[in-house]
């Protein structure tokens, strides 16, 4: 019986890590973006995304998505 408890707890809580672990991949725009930060309005987004270009912090590739966590937050996606 033990062995059985074991192995079901086992099982749940390898499956919330893969529920988990693919949560935080669900936004990800593709290869060669990072993600950057998280803004409460995507003008705010787009502003930090062209100011870290113009510094030359990032190219001026950038993209920012809404989060899917929580609505009205954006993530800026940069590459280098």
């Amino acid at each position: 019986m033990r062995t059985r408890i074991t192995a079901l707890a086992v099982t749940a809580v390898a499956a919330a890590a893969m529920v988990l672990g693919t949560a935080s991949t669900a936004s990800a725009t593709g290869p060669g973006f990072w993600l950057r930060s998280h803004h409460s309005s995507l003008a705010e987004c787009q502003a930090v995304g062209n100011a870290g270009a113009d510094n030359a912090l990032w190219s001026r590739v950038f993209i920012c998505n809404p989060y899917a966590g929580k609505p009205g937050v954006y993530e800026l996606w940069v590459r280098y």
